[in-house]
């Protein structure tokens, strides 16, 4: 863009230069640098045209380069603002970026917190099942000691062999034990 406006300010300033050049012959190049950039044009134009004797078409040549040259400076105008505005979106795309590359990093940790989550629920899943089994286990251990413990009580009870019931209760712990 930068390029593009640099070549058109240049081909301007060509073309001021030579119609300048034409209406005041004996003009410097200090003379003409001073002319065109505090927009003087308009004014040498104007008096060279009304010093000739053809004043109709003095004033229609007049005004057409007025015309042509308020264009021109409006084209100017409106490439300088089309050039804010680029310099604005490209801001604003930067900016965007950066928040988009935000939301791409949260996504990734998210992806990996769900991964691990999924390890985690896995083996807890395992753990649960282990657990069961176990407590089962425990359970059926439980409920046969119980029972082993109510026949030899009935059994002893009835014998009143108490000792041999005591030894029986000490030998069945050992073997549990063991």
């Amino acid at each position: 863009y930068r390029d593009v406006e640099a070549n058109f300010n240049q081909k301007y300033r060509q073309r001021v230069e030579r119609q300048i050049r034409i209406v005041k012959q004996d003009v410097t190049e200090d003379e003409l640098d001073a002319i065109i950039d505090s927009d003087q044009q308009n004014q040498i134009f104007a008096q060279s045209l009304l010093q000739n004797n053809r004043s109709g078409q003095a004033k229609a040549v007049l005004s057409e380069v007025q015309t042509r040259h308020d264009d021109i400076k409006r084209i100017q105008k409106t490439i300088i603002e089309l050039a804010q505005l680029f310099e604005d979106m490209q801001m604003m795309v930067e900016d965007q970026g950066k928040v988009l590359d935000q939301i791409e990093t949260h996504a990734e940790n998210t992806n990996a917190d769900i991964e691990q989550g999924v390890t985690h629920i896995n083996k807890a899943i395992v753990l649960a099942r282990s657990t069961r089994a176990k407590k089962w286990c425990c359970f059926f251990i439980t409920i046969i000691l119980a029972v082993v413990i109510a026949i030899l009580v009935w059994w002893f009870a009835f014998d009143h062999k108490v000792n041999q019931f005591v030894l029986c209760i000490i030998c069945l712990f050992n073997v549990l034990l063991v």
